[in-house]
């Protein structure tokens, strides 16, 4: 029997009871024992690469599709052109950026995130999302310009939001947590809760042909600190849960 039938998943949504919208959705990964799994997506911690573990261990990746590595969002008429009937962009996979909210206790769900040091989580996402894919939000921008947004809490481009925003502020609150880049104890965890053993691949590694590094952030670790300041009490909590 293969792991599709032993493990499902869905999505489950939660709603504003007030307003009736949609605040935020992760999908569960439901065993027939009746353990569950959530893992909590945050941007630029390696997001792509835990969706692709996901689809391979639910023995599903022939249905979707990832081009980031090799096709720039900027160039998206490519992307259109690679669209088979059958498949689905891999991004789609997990809920897109989801603003934290706890799950009901009822769900009895193994709870999973992955946190990163803010400085090094900001140059990723300057070398991927503005220099690589060249985002409509905050294209063309500085090192100083994105900063000097993000200063003014302008978070339009939502892969600079801060960590918090995706996992609360509790550490507590999850089963584990990995800290990047040691990642190998959160996919055996993973791992065992499908039986199976694979790899975690690195995707959206693409940081265009000159990317930033530290010491062009460097006189702007301050801003980053203050900016992220939340993300760093958040990591300096984190006790006996961590992978």
């Amino acid at each position: 029997m293969g792991n599709e039938k032993k493990i499902n998943s869905q999505i489950i949504n939660f709603v504003d009871d007030n307003t009736k919208e949609l605040v935020s959705a992760y999908r569960v990964f439901q065993k027939k024992d009746g353990s569950n799994l959530v893992f909590y997506p945050v941007p630029k911690n390696a997001n792509s690469s835990f969706k692709k573990l996901f689809v391979e261990l639910l023995e599903i990746d022939e249905k979707f599709i990832f081009l980031d590595d090799e096709v720039p969002m900027i160039k998206k008429q490519q992307y259109d052109k690679n669209i088979i009937d059958d498949k689905n962009w891999l991004w789609s996979f997990l809920p897109p950026k989801p603003k934290f909210v706890e799950l009901p206790n009822s769900l009895n769900a193994f709870k999973l995130a992955v946190v990163r040091d803010p400085v090094e989580r900001f140059i990723s996402a300057y070398n991927n999302r503005v220099l690589w894919h060249q985002d409509n939000e905050f294209q063309n921008l500085s090192i100083k310009g994105v900063i000097s947004n993000l200063k003014q809490k302008n978070f339009k481009n939502q892969h600079f939001l801060p960590q918090t925003f995706f996992l609360g502020h509790n550490p507590d609150y999850f089963t584990k947590i990995s800290i990047m880049p040691s990642l190998d104890g959160m996919v055996n965890y993973i791992c065992n809760f499908f039986e199976k053993n694979i790899q975690l691949k690195s995707l959206q590694t693409n940081h265009s042909a000159n990317p930033i590094s530290f010491k062009d952030i460097e006189p702007f670790v301050n801003d980053l600190k203050i900016i992220y300041s939340e993300d760093y009490n958040f990591i300096k909590s984190i006790k006996s849960n961590i992978i």
